[in-house]
């Protein structure tokens, strides 16, 4: 797949994913050198745009490109370490949920979705799998299978 379509993908991805969610941010990272890039993203304010590009020691993704698995948080504030991370002071987001996007068994980058208002409820297996599966689909899609 071209670019343009693997970046069409993930934007369709990224706005189904919001609405499950109820995320204001979706976001699909490519991770490179110790940055963290959009590749693409949907957003209820237009900001960050695809080509941002931050330390990934700044962002929440980096523990899910430390770890390699999924992460899932209802409530950044209530995990202990997470409301020290750098980012939570200058965007004080509540729930988060990304998953590593693997191509060629290496984090090629995350698809995460964000938002500043505490989830009810825990994200349920049914939400992991569905992000995991996602992720999937766009790694699949960058490598050219179909």
């Amino acid at each position: 797949m071209k670019k343009t379509e693997v970046r069409q993908l993930a934007l369709g991805i990224l706005t189904d994913g919001r609405h499950r969610f109820g995320a204001m941010l979706g976001i699909v990272s490519q991770i490179h050198n110790g940055t963290y890039g959009i590749f693409a993203a949907s957003s209820a304010t237009g900001i960050p745009e695809a080509g941002d590009r931050y330390p990934l020691t700044a962002v929440y993704c980096r523990e899910v490109v430390e770890c390699g698995r999924t992460v899932a948080i209802t409530e950044i504030n209530g995990v202990q370490g997470m409301r020290l991370h750098p980012l939570y002071d200058a965007i004080p987001c509540e729930f988060y949920i990304s998953s590593p996007i693997l191509v060629s068994g290496e984090v090629w980058g995350t698809l995460n979705f964000t938002s500043f208002a505490k989830r009810n409820s825990p994200f349920s297996v049914e939400d992991i799998a569905y992000n995991e599966a996602n992720a999937m689909k766009i790694a699949i899609a960058i490598t050219g299978q179909s």
